[in-house]
């Protein structure tokens, strides 16, 4: 079965209508397949085919600006109705295209698109039908701002690169569309500004995506774990935002964007360790605003990866470096408790994130009813039973907030695994351990490489690039772009930021 459909899917076009229409019926299961239409009509004497998806195209655009125009055509004396013919004189849809290989045609009509088959004829007249439902623009749902735009990518291609077009108005933005995968191919769409991003990142980003020989590709997630550079690494290497104007911001930058059909985020790369800590509130807010709450986010992840190590390395092995009165405490507290202090941490931190993932996959109708019994009732009744000691849980909960604070959803589950690695480092050797847990962590970012591009640069290696990474200095003061940019970029001696 397999075989044969496939030599059929292969071929291309007869000059036989009925042989033409007898093929696509064998390849979309006519019968079988409720979804696969065909609608034969005259086109001033001349037979013709209607081959779509019910549901996928738009009834009213086929009827009243393929199909109608068809049948009420004069042709003149002598003319012949052929492929060119239809889209010159007959068709009144914007965006007509030739096609003779039949496999090429399938793949049209299973996106949406009409093929009208024309008897004589061996190419067949592809139409922009696609009006399936689609989700409308609306506020963004994990990266929330206070100040500047709400709107958010949805899961429309099309409706994505428009959104993008609004952001960049620029003749020079380039969006080329590439198929993805073998089998069920995923459309994405490579966005860059020409002159802007670098002509080597544009066609490394290319060559991976058309490299990508998986059967099916489900959206970004997949493509992104095809093209990154180290899949092994814990930390994302690729952007991932929903925020039409950061993915924009990227752009401006040199950076490469991609968006897919049913994805309703964006990738950008190259990236560095510091966009991952960069939100669009700092872009519409002042500089002294935006500088002190990258400094909060920075301190945040500090706290989220190091804290609970500490806390078990200076409690097991360095009781000398704390306070007489803060050690007194601590012991008191812990008096009672019948666990070793990493059986108390790994407790509390498997029910911390077993709550929060509980938090998420639950109804929202009884979402705050889960976040009152797990943060009153099940952390008063584990410290009055003496499980849980009262600052373990002021620990974990700094450790969860700093967390929290990390702008990113994937590199913040990337710092939850880093922060159990410190941990146990921290019981094994004490503050030795963690500082080899931050030597290794150091270390494995000075090797990540984001579509060649160092992840911690531009501190490591030194590269000349735009005063916007810890702090964010005033916009008239960033007049240089990253360093992944284009050298002499058109944009160069604009004054705007990041």
């Amino acid at each position: 079965m397999d075989a044969s459909w496939d030599a059929l899917a292969r071929a291309a076009l007869s000059t036989v209508l009925s042989e033409n229409v007898a093929r696509f019926k064998a390849l979309l299961s006519d019968g079988v397949n409720s979804d696969a239409r065909f609608r034969e009509l005259v086109c001033a004497g001349t037979p013709l085919c209607a081959v779509y998806m019910e549901g996928m195209a738009d009834d009213r655009k086929l009827s009243d600006f393929a199909l109608r125009p068809c049948e009420a055509h004069e042709a003149p004396a002598g003319a012949t109705v052929d492929a060119d013919y239809l889209i010159h004189s007959v068709l009144a849809v914007s965006q007509c295209d030739l096609e003779q290989r039949v496999e090429a045609i399938l793949k049209a009509v299973a996106t949406g698109m009409t093929a009208i088959l024309i008897d004589g004829c061996d190419e067949a007249v592809l139409l922009e039908t696609r009006g399936y439902p689609a989700r409308q623009v609306d506020r963004t749902t994990n990266e929330s701002v206070v100040i500047g735009a709400q709107e958010g990518f949805v899961e429309s291609l099309r409706t994505n690169m428009t959104l993008m077009r609004r952001y960049v108005p620029s003749p020079r933005l380039i969006t080329e569309t590439i198929s993805v995968g073998t089998g069920v191919p995923c459309q994405a769409a490579l966005v860059y500004l020409d002159g802007v991003a670098d002509a080597g990142v544009v066609s490394a980003v290319r060559d991976r995506l058309r490299r990508i020989g998986a059967a099916s590709v489900q959206g970004l997630g997949a493509i992104q774990q095809h093209i990154e550079d180290s899949p092994w690494a814990l930390l994302p290497q690729l952007l991932q935002t929903e925020r039409p104007d950061r993915a924009a911001s990227c752009v401006l930058d040199g950076q490469v964007v991609i968006l897919a059909d049913n994805s309703p985020y964006a990738l950008a790369a190259p990236v560095t360790l510091f966009h991952q800590l960069h939100a669009s509130d700092d872009s519409f807010s002042r500089w002294q605003y935006g500088t002190f709450l990258r400094l909060i986010r920075i301190m945040g992840m500090l706290i989220s990866v190091f804290l609970p190590g500490l806390y078990i390395a200076l409690t097991d092995y360095h009781m000398h470096l704390l306070p007489l009165s803060l050690l007194g405490s601590i012991a008191e507290a812990r008096a009672n408790v019948p666990f070793p202090i990493l059986a108390e941490i790994l407790i509390m931190e498997f029910s911390f994130y077993l709550i929060n993932e509980a938090g998420t996959r639950i109804p929202q109708q009884i979402g705050s009813a889960l976040g009152i019994v797990g943060a009153l009732i099940l952390g008063q009744a584990a410290v009055s039973a003496s499980i849980i000691s009262p600052i373990l849980i002021i620990i974990v909960a700094i450790t969860g907030l700093g967390n929290y604070a990390i702008p990113d959803y994937g590199f913040g589950i990337g710092l939850v695994i880093c922060r159990l690695f410190v941990i146990f480092c921290g019981a094994l050797l004490g503050l030795y351990g963690v500082c080899v847990a931050a030597f290794c962590l150091l270390t494995g970012l000075c090797g990540m490489r984001s579509l060649g591009c160092p992840y911690l640069a531009p501190i490591a290696p030194k590269r000349p690039h735009n005063p916007d990474l810890f702090l964010r200095l005033p916009v008239w003061m960033q007049r240089r772009p990253m360093f992944f940019a284009a050298k002499d970029h058109w944009l160069r001696s604009g004054r705007r930021g990041t």
